[in-house]
């Protein structure tokens, strides 16, 4: 039998070409996020069939379940932070409704005062005007400008 490193047979170059070629389109699995980094993936990006990865590259396949874990961990952390942030806009959100409710509160607290206080302006004047009425002085009448009792 020929050695791995002895390329004179075709089988032995075929071989070399594949490990070669398997790393590289391993390597462009992982750059493209949006290919799902499978065996069949990886075959079709080597060239090759999926039964040579199974039967002569299991570490290229070792290095495949590795970048299958990591973007399920990647995917897990991404789910994790977004349930993080809708977790926090609903609780913004809740926080923004009772503000709203408070402020209307406040709001109509503020216009009811006002209305206290022009009713109570109203009334101070309306007192002032009676204050002064009170203060007038009244004319005194004497005796010579009393009206006669007998000449009505």
């Amino acid at each position: 039998m020929a050695s791995e490193t002895d390329l004179s047979t075709p089988q032995a170059r075929r071989r070399a070409n594949t490990d070669a070629r398997l790393p590289e389109a391993l390597g462009v699995l992982a750059n493209n996020a949006s290919t799902a980094p499978t065996v069949a993936g990886l075959a079709r990006a080597a060239g090759v069939g999926r039964n040579i990865i199974y039967t002569h590259h299991a570490g290229v396949l070792d290095a495949l379940r590795e970048l299958q874990s990591q973007r399920e961990a990647a995917t897990e952390t991404a789910a994790g932070e977004a349930d993080r942030t809708r977790s926090a806009l609903r609780d913004a959100e809740t926080r923004n409704i009772a503000l709203a409710t408070h402020n209307a509160s406040l709001l109509k607290r503020a216009v009811e005062a006002e209305q206290r206080a022009e009713r109570l302006e109203r009334r101070n004047a309306q007192l002032v005007q009676e204050l002064d009425r009170m203060r007038r002085p009244v004319p005194i009448r004497t005796n010579a400008e009393a009206p006669d009792p007998s000449a009505a």
